[in-house]
């Protein structure tokens, strides 16, 4: 497997400009061929290698990288080195493992998350930063450094940095107004393809819902035509002493109950709408549905609730607890062996950044075995199921996202960086 931070064979690495004038120029035709690789149809992983040579090349900095940010539900955030380019002679970091999760915090870079989250760059001299920065940069031998926030849309997305590992002049504005450019058309990459993704998505979910609900109504029409024929079989059977036929009749009401079940969970996917949905506080609901939650988590699933402030949203109570006991139930299947799940309310980045208003943030997360890279695109389809042997029907998750987007929300995957499954619902502020 090749190293994320080395250039894609298949994609050349465009040099820049000639015999430069001056450094500025450089980083100006770095810049310019950068920002044509990452608006045109490669993917992230396909133009990150030959994006941060370029720049990095230009800029003259021993290394060059991308940090991806997660934000946990009391608003600080989880960093991880996700690409890199280094100059010859210079360790790479990609793989050091005190920059993977790294929260930013707790490690002492709270400056940084209020300046990047405020869309301004960090830069300077390593011996001109406050103490408790140092210790990493320095063990890492960095003389100076200069990072870039990237927001795709509304929610940072991370930071795109380069460090200098021996001396050279210190970074003037037009070198950093120019390199943000970079860092912006990274942003719209990103937020390209996740909504290229999500269009896919909703177009398979679309034509899926079609079928389940005609598969719905056909199934049904055949379940009244059998529920007929039991209750005149029941009719024939009831006498003085129990007979054979009434119990037959009996296993057979039961298996149309599990049938008519199953329509009603087809029906809700095909068509879940936004149901009574009324103005509610996110936290108090969830907090209102955890007996439901512990119950059907079972005594070997614990089911832990945080809670912060967050803005009020609009959805239907009894489809969010649908929602909260799929995602539950998904997560206690998972755990053979027992384990926890967290439920997590929150702001959303967007409504923090807009001072309360815009997004609620409900995450769910397990300490299960997760979910493997393979099937991460498929866990919301319809009747995809890792559980066909001990009866699941693949609608769960497929169910949870129907409702989700229906009320205007969105469902993602986490990266899951302390184990487990990680489920990411952001819905729209009430009004």
């Amino acid at each position: 497997m090749p190293d994320p931070g080395e250039p894609s064979a298949a994609v050349p690495v465009p040099q820049p400009a000639a015999n430069p004038r001056d450094r500025s120029e450089a980083v100006v035709a770095a810049v310019a061929t950068a920002v044509g690789l990452m608006t045109g149809s490669l993917q992230t992983r396909e133009f990150a290698g030959p994006v941060l040579r370029l720049l990095g090349e230009a800029s003259g900095v021993s290394r060059a990288y991308l940090f991806e940010f997660q934000r946990k539900a009391d608003g600080r955030y989880l960093v991880t080195q996700r690409y890199e380019w280094t100059a010859p002679g210079i360790s790479a970091q990609i793989d050091n493992p005190d920059l993977q999760g790294l929260d930013l915090i707790d490690a002492g870079y709270g400056r940084w998350q209020e300046t990047l989250l405020r869309g301004e760059p960090i830069f300077g001299e390593i011996a001109e930063f406050p103490p408790s920065e140092r210790p990493i940069l320095e063990a890492q031998q960095i003389l100076s450094l200069l990072v870039q926030p990237i927001f795709a849309g509304a929610r940072i997305h991370g930071m795109i940095g380069f460090d200098a590992c021996s001396p050279r002049a210190p970074w003037d504005r037009f070198e950093v107004s120019v390199l943000r450019i970079a860092a912006q058309a990274w942003g719209a990459a990103v937020l390209r393809e996740e909504r290229d993704a999500q269009l896919r998505h909703m177009q398979r979910m679309e034509a899926m819902g079609r079928m389940a609900g005609g598969v719905a109504h056909d199934f049904n029409n055949v379940l009244t035509v059998v529920g007929g024929a039991v209750e005149a079989l029941q009719g024939e059977a009831a006498g003085p002493a129990p007979s054979g036929g009434d119990r037959y009749g009996r296993i057979l009401r039961q298996a149309l109950d599990q049938g008519r079940g199953l329509t009603r969970r087809l029906l809700e996917f095909s068509r879940p709408g936004a149901g009574q949905a009324r103005e509610l506080d996110l936290g108090e609901a969830v907090a209102r549905a955890v007996p439901l939650l512990r119950q059907a988590a079972g005594s070997r699933v614990r089911v832990e609730v945080e809670r912060a402030p967050a803005p009020r949203v609009r959805i239907d109570p009894v489809q969010l607890e649908q929602v909260l006991l799929n995602l539950v139930i998904n997560s206690r299947d998972a755990m053979a062996e027992g384990g926890r799940v967290r439920v997590e309310v929150g702001p959303g980045p967007a409504a923090r950044a807009a001072g309360g208003a815009g997004v609620a943030q409900l995450r769910v997360t397990d300490n299960g075995p997760g979910i493997p890279e393979e099937l991460r695109d498929r866990v919301f389809e319809p009747f995809f199921t890792t559980k066909a042997e001990r009866g699941g029907t693949g609608l769960g998750l497929s169910t949870v996202y129907a409702i989700v987007t229906s009320h205007g929300g969105t469902i993602a995957l986490g990266p899951g960086t302390g184990g487990g499954a990680e489920f990411l619902i952001s819905l729209p502020a009430a009004g």
